[in-house]
């Protein structure tokens, strides 16, 4: 579920970037300038663009960064209380090089940045390890698993503040708030209920049948997750500039 987190930071970074024309990024990116009086819609078309390259990293010979196809995470831990706890880990992710942005404000006297990120279809394969409880049934496992989920969409406002260092201002983000809608999933968890085939495809029928529940249950923890991944890698790369390098006067 990672994967949004990873497409919001670099999302932002790139945001952040063409519209501060940061002097190390390559001509393969389209830099708006911050006068242009349609800059939103300036940095939206070019981050849109980037998507091919974002998918294989290589936005030039010289400048890269991981690749979004396909999109290796490590373990994520979601504990909503003894009713739901979920372990996913050794996820490979699919299709997430296919984001949108849209509906972009940017403030860049207030260090404001607000947007929507729309992706189509996600199709992961990993493995689980969970205990929860839903409606009336105790559904437990451990054991490989597929799934999709589509049509996902999320809505991410970032506040960030200037702060010095060595003599120098830098920018970081201090708060971050995503909220995000998952229209619809399907899963297939092996191994349910130890092992058993029958009580197995009952369990995974049943989690498919209310999906809708199983997604609500998930998503308060998976945004808990997307805030503080995304806030924890966007300080680590924006701390490589400082303000005015990605500012300039």
């Amino acid at each position: 579920m990672q994967q949004a987190a990873k497409i919001v930071s670099i999302t932002f970074t790139v945001i952040v970037c063409i519209a501060g024309s940061y002097a190390v990024f390559p001509p393969s990116i389209k830099v708006c300038s911050r006068n242009d009086p349609e800059l939103n819609r300036c940095i939206t078309e070019s981050v849109n663009d980037l998507r091919p390259r974002l998918a294989t990293g290589k936005i030039s010979d010289e400048f890269r960064i991981p690749p979004l196809e396909p999109l290796a995470l490590s373990t994520i831990n979601m504990d909503r209380g003894a009713e739901f706890k979920a372990t996913f880990s050794e996820l490979l992710v699919s299709g997430p090089s296919k984001f949108k942005i849209d509906n972009l404000k940017v403030n860049t006297e207030k260090l404001i940045y607000d947007f929507n990120i729309f992706l189509p279809k996600l199709s992961f394969k990993g493995k689980y390890d969970l205990k929860i409880k839903l409606l009336l049934l105790n559904i437990a496992g451990v054991g490989d698993l597929t799934g999709v989920i589509e049509n996902n969409h999320a809505r991410v406002k970032l506040m960030c503040e200037k702060y010095t260092k060595d003599g120098k201002d830098y920018m970081r983000v201090k708060k971050l708030l995503v909220r995000i809608q998952i229209e619809k999933g399907r899963f297939d968890m092996k191994d349910l209920f130890r092992g058993d085939p029958v009580l197995s495809q009952a369990g995974n029928q049943f989690i498919n049948e209310n999906s809708r529940l199983f997604l609500d249950e998930l998503t308060p923890g998976l945004e808990r997750s997307l805030s503080d991944t995304f806030k924890a890698t966007a300080n680590e790369i924006m701390q490589q500039a400082t303000y005015d390098e990605i500012f300039p006067a």
